[in-house]
C-alpha cells in the first residue's frame, strides 16, 4: 500500500532556481550600503516577513525598503532588483512534476509575495505552456495569500487542512532545513534538497526508503 500520496513542493530552489546573492548586489548598487550590511537587513528586517504574509502591500513594501536602504530609486528599479533572485526553471524539474502526477497529489507550498510570484509567472509561462502554477500543479499554496508562512507550525496545518492531506501521508521538500525540521514534528516526512541541486534523485531514493 502506497504511504506516501500528497508530495509538497517548496518553491524557491527547488523548482525554480534563486539567487538571493543576486538581490544582496542589486540593493549594494542602488543603495550605495555594502553587500554585508544590505544582507544583514535582508535576513532581519521585519518588513520582508510581513511582506511575504501579505501583510503590507507592495507599494507599502517598496516605501520601506526605500527607508531601509535609504534608495532614491524609482519602483521599477526596485522591483527588478528585487526580482533579481529569481533565475530559471530547469525543463527536467517540470517534466519530473509531471510524472509524479500520475501517482501523487503535487502541491506548492512557498514563502512568497506578490511582486516575486507576477515575475516567476512570468518566467514559468515564457518557457513552459503554463499561465500559472495551478495549471501544473493539483494546489498551490503561498504565504502572502493564507498571510502565514514557513517555519511557523500553522501554515503546514492549513495547508494539510486545506488539501484533505494527513501528515503521515505528506513528504515535503525544502531546501530551508529550519522548514523541514518545524513540518517534521507535525509528523510530516521531509526531505532537504540542495539549494538549486535539483530534486529527482533524491526524492526517489527518499520514496524507496519509506
Amino acid at each position: 500500500m502506497q504511504k506516501i500520496k500528497t508530495i509538497i513542493f517548496d518553491l524557491g530552489g527547488v523548482i525554480i532556481d534563486l539567487h538571493v546573492d543576486k538581490t544582496i548586489i542589486a540593493f549594494s548598487d542602488l543603495s550605495g550600503l555594502s553587500n554585508q550590511k544590505v544582507e544583514d537587513a535582508y535576513l532581519s528586517a521585519s518588513v520582508f516577513k510581513e511582506y511575504e504574509k501579505g501583510l503590507i502591500s507592495d507599494d507599502q513594501f517598496i516605501s520601506q525598503l526605500k527607508m531601509e536602504f535609504k534608495i532614491e530609486a524609482h519602483a521599477g528599479e526596485i522591483k527588478k532588483a528585487w526580482n533579481a533572485m529569481l533565475g530559471q526553471i530547469p525543463i527536467n524539474r517540470i517534466e519530473e512534476v509531471k510524472s509524479l502526477l500520475k501517482d501523487y497529489k503535487c502541491i506548492v507550498l512557498s514563502n512568497t509575495n506578490a511582486i516575486h510570484e507576477k515575475a516567476f509567472h512570468k518566467i514559468l509561462s515564457n518557457s513552459f505552456p503554463y499561465a500559472h502554477l495551478n495549471d501544473l500543479f493539483n494546489e498551490v499554496y503561498f504565504s502572502h495569500e493564507l498571510n502565514q508562512r514557513k517555519p511557523d507550525q500553522e501554515i503546514y496545518e492549513n495547508v494539510l487542512k486545506q488539501s484533505q492531506t494527513l501528515a503521515e501521508e505528506a513528504l515535503f521538500m525544502d531546501d530551508s532545513k529550519l522548514n523541514l525540521e518545524s513540518a517534521a514534528q507535525l509528523g510530516i516526512h521531509t526531505l532537504h534538497i540542495p539549494r538549486n541541486g535539483g530534486f529527482t534523485e533524491l526524492l526517489n531514493s527518499k520514496l524507496s526508503e519509506i
